[in-house]
């Protein structure tokens, strides 16, 4: 019983001593591994193009529901559809600015433009769409 612990024993430390001097390969430098390649690169420049999002098919059915009152008549100072010159006046301020004067209300030197048309209930984006169409149908781009 004694020899087969001491030879168990003996062949444990035999195998851990074994395994713990294995790895004769050296590990590779870097003189070893392929040199990285760089080149130099022209800078890319893209273009930002301003891409139509707006849903002119929604806009216009906003428009005749909540814009039309004002928009085709001009009551309270509104632009009227077919004023090209108050339109590109208005689109001069850019977009974002025109979208968000519609969103939440807007007093110039031409009228008021109640918040959302007055009707509360239309959405941000409904609010854009109608506005995309109203400058589409005046001819107008806005940036």
């Amino acid at each position: 019983m004694k020899r087969i612990g001491l030879l168990s024993a003996i062949a444990i430390s035999a195998t851990v001593l074994l395994v713990s001097c294995g790895g004769a390969d050296a590990p590779k430098t870097t003189e070893e591994v392929a040199p990285v390649v760089t080149e130099e690169v022209a800078p890319v420049v893209e273009e930002v193009v301003a891409v139509a999002t707006a849903d002119l098919t929604n806009g216009e059915e906003i428009y005749k529901k909540s814009c039309f009152a004002c928009h085709d008549t001009g009551a309270g100072g509104a632009a009227k559809l077919d004023d090209k010159a108050r339109w590109d006046a208005t689109a001069a301020k850019g977009l974002e600015t025109v979208d968000n004067n519609a969103i939440v209300g807007y007093t110039g030197d031409n009228g008021v433009m109640l918040a959302k048309g007055g009707n509360a209930a239309l959405t941000d984006d409904e609010v854009k769409n109608a506005v995309a169409y109203m400058l589409d149908k005046a001819g107008v781009v806005a940036e």
